[in-house]
């Protein structure tokens, strides 16, 4: 019996791609395209112009991919792209109000029953629209990376040019200030979900450990 072909890696498909094969990139593309849109979808003024960053860095990737090393996540040099694009774009059209995620995104919430559903989509809406009001703009980005992304420190550091300790210390300052900030709108609204059970894993926040 012939043995099932493996999947091929990020870096395998990367390095097929850098020799001229566009079937191996057009894979990345379908891997890592959604998640990089909500990254986006985050940073950009409407869902529209988050699809043409999306669209825009996928292009970027694909002209400089000579410039990638397999030895690093294809992810992270993803993501590294577009922060890039995106802090130049800023640089030339100045701040303006961002897009929000839709608050039932599926890929937030566990589903249980359709209460369940719900629940939990809006205390992530409420998670990540206070840590957009609260938090730095870096600091938010390193928690959308860890929780949302599931990225690792170094992968992380990779993306945003810092040092493997630097992410861990503004990681452990961000979820502070959050906490904080959560606290204070659960109290401000009697009726609110108490505010130390809303964070991106389920437990509370002040346990979270970046490591």
């Amino acid at each position: 019996m012939a043995d099932t072909p493996l999947t091929p890696d990020d870096q395998q498909l990367a390095r097929d791609a850098q020799n001229g094969s566009l079937a191996a990139f057009e894979e990345l593309v379908r891997r890592h395209e959604a998640r990089l849109f909500h990254f986006l979808c985050q940073k950009m003024p409407s869902r529209e112009d988050a699809e043409d960053m999306a669209q825009k860095s996928l292009i970027t990737a694909w002209q400089k991919l000579h410039l990638y090393r397999a030895e690093a996540s294809f992810a992270t040099w993803l993501y590294t792209i577009a922060r890039r694009l995106v802090i130049s774009h800023y640089r030339k059209h100045g701040k303006v109000k961002l897009c929000e995620l839709e608050a039932a995104d599926s890929v937030l919430v566990e589903t249980n029953t359709p209460a369940d559903e719900c629940r939990r989509a809006e205390e992530h809406a409420t998670l990540w629209r206070v840590a957009r009001e609260t938090l730095k703009e870096e600091a938010y980005d390193m928690l959308w990376m860890r929780y949302r992304d599931q990225l690792s420190i170094a992968e992380i550091a990779t993306a945003l040019e810092r040092t493997d300790t630097s992410v861990k210390v503004m990681l452990h300052r961000a979820r502070k200030t959050l906490a904080r900030a959560l606290e204070a709108e659960a109290a401000a609204e009697a009726h609110a979900i108490p505010a130390r059970t809303l964070n991106p894993l389920g437990t509370p926040m002040t346990i979270l450990n970046p490591c």
